[in-house]
């Protein structure tokens, strides 16, 4: 039975020293993913910053160029005032309405640059919202998958174990059970052998018994037949 307490505490020890490095290589693959996890989206959000710095430079290389152009047509519209004044004034006086306004000359310059602005913006967010869309799903499918591994592992190591421990049972139940047999049967040949030994005691007895009664018997007998008397016995 110590044999048996010690291969059961033996047995025992090696399932906790099992389950503990099952939980220990866990917590060091949870580790794992959880800074790739980081690696992937620090590169994810440095990609949207670079694809909004690349849109922001785009933007305003293009109204740079807009104004520039814009430059060149004033410089040659100042050059043609001082050639063609006098024509001007003229036709200023003459239609003092249509004189051109700064501001409603800038208006429409200012208002396109605006607008290409907000489109790109708006293509930039779009861009920016499916690439998280699609970071999201493919994260939570590694998550998914990764911890389904997980339990199927710690399934199969609990399958195991346990069937296992059933064998180990019902061996330990056979050995019993045969123990008891034998033990029974040992029980069973001392019990016979103690009765035929104190039967054949009590049988001895018996015969002595008797015969010692028969003696007596035939000494009384030959008393009466003789007229003695018997002899005093000082026996106790």
């Amino acid at each position: 039975m110590n044999q048996d307490y010690d291969f059961q505490d033996g047995e025992f020890a090696v399932a906790v020293a099992a389950a503990t490095f099952v939980i220990h290589s866990l917590e060091e693959a949870e580790a794992d993913y959880r800074r790739k996890l980081r690696e992937d989206f620090g590169k994810s959000q440095e990609k949207i910053k670079t694809t909004k710095r690349d849109s922001g430079a785009g933007s305003v290389r293009g109204v740079t160029r807009h104004f520039s152009s814009r430059e060149v047509i004033v410089a040659g519209e100042t050059s043609a005032r001082k050639l063609t004044e006098e024509y001007r004034r003229q036709q200023e006086n003459a239609f003092p309405s249509r004189k051109p306004s700064r501001s409603s000359s800038v208006r429409p310059v200012n208002k396109q640059p605006s607008d290409t602005k907000l489109m790109r913006n708006s293509t930039l967010s779009q861009v920016v919202e499916t690439r998280a869309d699609s970071w999201e799903k493919d994260q939570l499918r590694k998550i998914n998958g990764r911890y389904e591994k997980m339990k199927s592992k710690i399934l199969d190591w609990e399958k195991a174990k346990k069937m296992r421990a059933k064998l180990h049972g019902e061996k330990k139940k056979n050995e019993l059970e045969l123990r008891r047999a034998r033990n029974m049967h040992h029980y069973q040949n001392t019990i016979a052998r103690i009765d035929l030994i104190s039967g054949g005691a009590r049988g001895q007895l018996e015969e002595r018994r008797r015969n010692e009664e028969l003696e007596v018997k035939e000494k009384a007998k030959h008393m009466r037949s003789k007229g003695r008397s018997p002899p005093k016995c000082f026996c106790c």
